[in-house]
């Protein structure tokens, strides 16, 4: 099981430059401990979590790292024309090496996204199905010609070429449909931290329906946070969570009301590696032989930079290594 990083770029204090660079600074820390993957989320109009241009980011990181896979958790399809995702995407790919995953996913439930992007949120899924379908073809064939409900291209040649042959493909998800887009493509799966584990398992089912004997690669984001005790642990991520829990509750009210149930404090916690090193061990024990994961990204829940960088070395120099024993 791979573990990496869940990245969204949080600015407590409200200094863009500072919460870039003490990210940037986190993700190096990441690669020098052995991590896996780093994954940048694309989020909008939110001043917590200022990570509106993944590709561009990821490209600012790879000239910092050299061996850790750089991952988009997730370009947000209907936004986006899929040539120009593309060509980032195979630019991003030339750039690093050859070390891009990239994620893609439909979008969240938040009005003010639809509003300034211009989407009918009824038609984001099936934007982002035909997306998907697209750019996967131009990364892969020579030449592109495809007439979609949403795209029509004809004979397109992607400049640059991307380095891997083909670039992996992950999606971010919650529903059925969209799972089965995924298994058609043989894209992998993404589950954000809040997702209830007993939800990914309906995916993954769903996944190997379609898909039979092939890897569904899932991408598991856990929310993460050690303390000395479970009950300071439990405490302080109550506390940081909080804010995320009523934002989302209101944000899937009207557009995702599924989402609206996960959104339960208690499940989250029990849900996520928050406890004590032994009590996050056995939970990531747990879900390796539950889930049997392609990787584990950890979402740091506090913002204090020094206390992310001391859980990350905990992480790596006493949790990792007991799992592999």
């Amino acid at each position: 099981m791979r573990t990496g990083l869940f990245c969204t770029y949080e600015n407590p204090s409200g200094d863009y430059r500072t919460a870039y660079a003490q990210q940037g600074e986190f993700i190096e820390l990441a690669e020098q401990l052995g991590f896996d993957e780093a994954w940048v989320a694309e989020h909008h109009f939110n001043a917590r979590t200022t990570s509106p241009s993944p590709v561009v980011t990821l490209a600012h990181i790879a000239a910092r790292t050299s061996r850790i896979r750089l991952g988009t958790a997730a370009v947000l399809l209907p936004f986006h024309n899929p040539i120009l995702v593309a060509e980032d995407a195979a630019t991003l790919d030339v750039l690093s090496g050859g070390r891009l995953d990239l994620g893609v996913a439909k979008g969240g439930p938040f009005p003010l996204q639809n509003k300034h992007f211009n989407l009918n949120p009824e038609e984001a899924r099936a934007r982002a199905a035909e997306a998907l379908v697209l750019i996967e073809r131009l990364l892969s064939e020579e030449q592109v010609s495809f007439d979609g409900t949403f795209y029509k291209v004809d004979g397109v040649e992607l400049v640059p070429r991307p380095l891997q042959r083909p670039v992996p493909m992950f999606l971010a998800t919650s529903t059925p449909d969209m799972v089965k887009v995924a298994a058609e493509h043989r894209a992998g799966l993404m589950a954000g931290p809040p997702y209830p584990i007993a939800h990914v398992k309906d995916c993954l089912r769903v996944y190997r329906e379609i898909a039979g004997n092939a890897d569904p690669k899932l991408v598991l984001a856990r929310f993460f946070h050690l303390a000395p005790t479970r009950e300071q642990a439990v405490a302080e991520a109550r506390t940081m969570l909080e804010p995320f829990v009523e934002r989302m509750q209101v944000a899937t009210a009207k557009l995702q009301p599924t989402w609206t149930a996960w959104m339960v404090m208690e499940p989250i916690i029990e849900g996520s590696l928050i406890g004590t090193e032994a009590e996050v061990r056995a939970k990531l024990e747990a879900l390796e032989a539950e889930l049997q994961p392609y990787s584990v990204i950890l979402k740091p829940l506090s913002t204090e930079h020094k206390k992310q960088c001391d859980d990350l070395r905990v992480f790596a120099e006493m949790i990792r290594p007991a799992l592999a024993a």
